[in-house]
Order: structure tokens, then sequence, then C-alpha cells
């Protein structure tokens, strides 16, 4: 067989190949615009896929919530009980360490000053 019978032969395979498909599809309409179709159903599938990496986006941010310590909670200033009392302006502090930093800040005593001053509020 020659190379002009075996392209023949090729050639009306081929053609028979795409008449069989041609009769699977549906009828095609003249007054149907596919290509401008198939763009749209271009343009919906990359939509589509900018929402699937947002989501998953999304997804990888509340795992990694999930996932690392979140921050400690604190006690709101209302919860805490304020025992110490400081002998200069009366505030109130949860703590003798708020209340030795306050009467640094504040009233500019040394520690061994505002120690005497909390022995001396817890006396009656």
């Amino acid at each position: 067989m020659s190379q002009e019978d075996n392209q023949s032969v090729n050639m009306n395979k081929i053609i028979s190949i795409i008449n069989k498909a041609i009769k699977k599809c549906p009828q095609y309409e003249q007054s149907q615009n596919y290509l401008l179709e198939s763009r749209k159903i271009v343009l919906f599938n990359e939509g589509l896929r900018d929402q699937i990496f947002k989501c998953q986006d999304e997804i990888r941010l509340i795992q990694k919530e999930l996932t690392q310590p979140s921050k400690k909670l604190r006690r709101k200033a209302n919860e805490i009980s304020k025992k110490y009392k400081c002998s200069n302006c009366e505030k109130n502090y949860g703590s003798e360490a708020s209340l030795n930093l306050h009467c640094k800040i504040k009233h500019a005593f040394s520690e061994t000053d505002s120690k005497t001053q909390i022995d001396h509020s817890f006396q009656i």
C-alpha cells in the first residue's frame, strides 16, 4: 500500500469518527452564540475557582487559630477583689505588687516605706 493510500484510509477513519461524534451531539442551532456561551462558562468557572481559593484560605486561618494557643483571658477590673489600700490616696489594688508600683510612681516612696504603709493599712 502506498503512502497516499494510507493517508486516504486514515482520513476516512477520521471522518467516520467525526460523523459518529456529530450524531451523538445535540443539534446545532444557528441562533445560539456558542462562543459567547463558552466564554460565560469559562468566566463562571474562574469565579468559582476564586471562591474556592478564598474558602481554602479562610479554612487555613481557622485551623491555624484552633491549633495555636489563644491569648490568655484576663480578669476584668470589677472581678478582682481589691484588698490592698493605699494610705495616701485611698486607692484600692488587687495585689501588693500593684500597690507598690502605684506608690513608687504616684507618691515617690521607696520600697521599704511602701511596705510599712501596707503593714499599717492592715492593722485595725
